[in-house]
């Protein structure tokens, strides 16, 4: 069997794994959906202060759209890895005929491709049912934005899962690290009024470039391309394939 195929294989036996972990399924996928649904359905008739020309949700929707990506690519990469090292699959990986290059290879297309799909979901709900889409000269920039974000996030969980000693406080470290700065970054709202020392110090972290980055694919008076929030997350994404490159082992 060809490295190729091996990879493939080994894609689609974590998938299953994924789609039949419960736990894992909801909180990755079903989660931002359900915010997605339960706040779009209470907030149709909200409007962004200053901004007659644009409906509250549609800068809602892309915000969700980032924070499912955190939570694909971040969280439960790295809550995956360090239940793998804690439990000596990693370690019996190395033992195996199967390339350890080659295992790492198919959790980060098996994360991409539960992104990609979680992606899609959103924005479609998004266009149906809140009428939020991307405007038409924002799709390429939506579409980038998006694979940084990805691809930043994904190393980002790579590197956190080293510093995760045990599965059992996978949940805790992961959370503990993205959910405030979610909060923070206006993920959950476009509204959020911060100091401007404050607001400078946030853009300069990943999630919030992430949602900035996606909501000027959506906002009717942004132009070109969110180089500002291209930066922040090609640079998060180096650090993090440098600390995991650095940090990254096999046994527990």
């Amino acid at each position: 069997m060809s490295a190729r195929q091996l990879l493939l294989r080994q894609v689609r036996l974590e998938q299953r794994a994924f789609w039949r972990n419960p736990e894992s399924a909801f909180f990755t996928f079903s989660m931002p959906i359900g915010v997605l649904l339960i706040y779009g359905a209470i907030s149709m008739n909200e409007k962004v202060p200053g901004r007659p020309d644009i409906h509250g949700l549609t800068l809602f929707v892309p915000g969700i759209l980032a924070f499912a990506i955190v939570v694909t690519a971040y969280a439960n990469l790295a809550a995956t890895m360090a239940a793998a090292r804690a439990s000596g699959v990693l370690k019996r990986i190395r033992a195996t005929p199967l390339n350890p290059s080659l295992y790492l290879g198919s959790q980060l297309l098996s994360v991409l491709a539960t992104a990609l799909l979680i992606s899609v979901t959103t924005i479609a709900i998004g266009s149906v049912a809140f009428g939020a889409v991307p405007r038409a000269a924002g799709v390429a920039s939506l579409l980038g934005t998006l694979a940084l974000g990805i691809v930043c996030f994904a190393a980002l969980g790579l590197a956190i899962s080293t510093a995760i000693p045990t599965a059992d406080s996978a949940g805790a470290i992961t959370n503990g690290t993205y959910l405030p700065l979610a909060m923070v970054s206006g993920v959950f709202s476009s509204r959020l009024d911060l100091p401007s020392w404050l607001d400078r110090i946030m853009s300069l972290l990943p999630i919030k470039a992430l949602a900035d980055g996606l909501r000027t694919s959506y906002d009717p008076a942004a132009h070109g391309i969110p180089i500002g929030s291209l930066v922040v997350l090609a640079a998060w994404a180096v650090a993090g394939v440098l600390v995991a490159r650095r940090r990254f082992r096999w046994e527990p």
